[in-house]
């Protein structure tokens, strides 16, 4: 090597030094070289302004390939980021690419939360203090033992707010700068006592419902600490029920009715009228008027045929595994599941070359009543086979109550539409498949069991006019916290090539309280032709 080049060794070392290391150590940076010329940078967020030895050059992300090798100073700029400035060393035959997180500017501010001049000395005084930008970003901000609070917001207008129990909310907006400290007081005011936000769970309910199915719960907003009392009132205005509220130190406010009087027996069906009354705390008050009395009415119904309880969701419409049932949800009730199967499944004719074909298929259900006698479900499924490609499938249905069995005549009665559509391989193994079909499910109420009949006529699609004739039965058990129940469906076609198909199965669905969780275990066989199959599941879900 000649002088010259041992000379210009030592140069490149020195950039090196100078202009990565430092980079290097930077977490937040990644630099390498690769193929080409120039220099490259990516920044996170984009769009930062790039100045090259002070000239403004562009905008991240940034290219630029004419440039001499050389050392020089890069600054990249972004409203309310902080600036970043690095030595970027350029060489001739190779290109620089640079990649980089940016953080937000910050600045300090301190923090003052106080009391107004001639507040209540004993209302209690736990100030919650927030930030909240002019992007709607909401940060926290922690209090020490005095109320007071340093710390680092964003530059810009930030809107500080404090909430504190029994007193008005204060906010207060102000400028962060990134070179100086900004000073913020926020003066807090007693609030009067109030009655806000008055509501209840369900305004139907049957106590004989498991756990959280068999209550309504009554809730309602107050301001400041104070006491008060619930007061049910039979059909006569008599005072069946009477609870007195501990001291309120929260804002939201809980109470729970399971049905029963004062002495714990379960009421008769009917409705009820709720009075809600409220009051502040004399020692908190401002003025007189803050001493009466706050009082909301509601009213709400014991319903003991209301029956809430999980089904499953399988046949493409509610009920038990392969047989729909007439039973649907109060209004406003729900219930979610998500379930995997697993065992040899029946593939529709086109599907494939065999006849069936092992797989786990999971499904995601809903059924919702959003009016009362009515029931609408959706399912969701996916189904991955060993040996086949995976398909998928989506179904609804609707389903009308006209007899619940809880009259003279324990006879219920329902009629329901479905529709389902699938891939190739998509069809819900358990259900008729995809196509339309209708309904009529009829059951025998016996205590606590249903004894369940269902035709069905189900169309597969354009092939021919003539429907499918689906025969359904099965037997369901409800208790208070467990359902079971076995069930079985008879599939006959008239087309030439089309056999008939039977399924049966078991289920037992538990939803243990105080939870609303559902856990289901299901196990079953079909038949069709010469082939047999069977499957197990299980499942979790939600009832409300």
């Amino acid at each position: 090597m000649n002088r010259a080049g041992m000379t210009l060794l030592p140069l490149i070392f020195l950039f090196l030094i100078v202009g990565i290391l430092p980079l290097a150590a930077d977490s937040n940076i990644k630099l390498e070289y690769v193929a080409g010329t120039g220099m490259e940078i990516h920044t996170n967020p984009q769009g930062a302004r790039v100045f090259i030895d002070g000239v403004e050059r562009g905008v991240t992300p940034f290219f630029l390939s004419d440039m001499i090798a050389e050392t020089y100073n890069v600054v990249l700029r972004k409203e309310t980021y902080a600036d970043r400035e690095f030595k970027a060393v350029i060489f001739n035959n190779s290109r620089l690419v640079v990649t980089m997180d940016i953080e937000i500017a910050l600045g300090y501010v301190d923090i003052n939360v106080l009391k107004e001049e001639d507040s209540p000395a004993s209302l209690p005084f736990h100030p919650q203090v927030s930030a909240r930008a002019a992007d709607k970003t909401i940060t926290s901000i922690s209090l020490s033992n005095n109320n007071t609070a340093s710390t680092r917001l964003p530059i810009g207008n930030q809107t500080i707010q404090a909430r504190a129990f029994g007193w008005e909310d204060a906010s207060v907006t102000v400028l962060i700068s990134g070179q100086n400290i900004t000073f913020t007081e926020i003066v807090m005011k007693p609030a009067a006592f109030t009655m806000t936000n008055t509501s209840q769970s369900r305004r139907r309910f049957n106590p004989l419902n498991s756990s959280n199915l068999g209550v309504t719960e009554f809730r309602f907003e107050v301001s400041s600490p104070g006491t008060g009392t619930v007061k049910i009132l039979d059909s006569e205005e008599n005072i069946v029920y009477t609870k007195h509220l501990d001291q309120f130190n929260t804002w939201i406010q809980h109470v729970t009715w399971d049905g029963s009087d004062s002495e714990g027996n379960l009421l008769p069906q009917g409705y009820y009228t709720v009075l809600i009354e409220t009051m502040g705390l004399p020692q908190f008050a401002q003025d007189e008027d803050e001493n009466e009395t706050h009082l909301k009415r509601l009213r709400t119904e014991i319903n003991y045929s209301l029956n809430i309880f999980p089904l499953s969701l399988e046949s493409g419409i509610a009920g038990l595994a392969f047989a729909p049932m007439p039973h649907v949800l109060p209004a406003g009730s729900y219930q979610i599941n998500a379930g995997l199967l697993f065992g040899n499944f029946w593939l529709p004719l086109g599907a494939n070359d065999g006849s069936y074909a092992f797989g786990f298929p999971f499904k995601i259900n809903m059924r919702f009543a959003p009016l009362e006698r009515m029931e609408l479900t959706t399912v969701f499924n996916i189904n991955p086979y060993i040996e086949h490609n995976a398909g998928w499938g989506l179904s609804g249905s609707v389903k009308y109550n006209f007899f619940d069995g809880s009259g003279s005549v324990p006879l219920a009665f329902a009629a329901g539409a479905s529709y389902a559509w699938a891939s190739k391989t998509g069809d819900s193994q358990l259900s008729p498949g995809k196509g339309a079909g209708i309904y009529t499910p009829l059951s025998l109420e016996i205590s606590s069991f249903s004894l369940v009949l269902c035709p069905a006529a189900f169309w597969h699609g354009p092939e021919g006019i003539a429907p499918d004739l689906l025969l359904s039965a099965g037997v369901h058990y409800h208790g208070s916290w467990l359902t079971s129940g076995i069930s079985a469906r008879y599939e006959f076609g008239f087309k030439e090539d089309n056999e008939a198909r039977f399924l049966t199965g078991a289920e037992i669905n538990l939803f243990p309280p105080p939870s609303n969780i559902v856990f289901l275990i299901q196990g079953g066989i079909w038949i069709k032709s010469s082939n047999l199959g069977g499957y197990g599941g299980v499942g979790i879900g939600f009832i409300y």
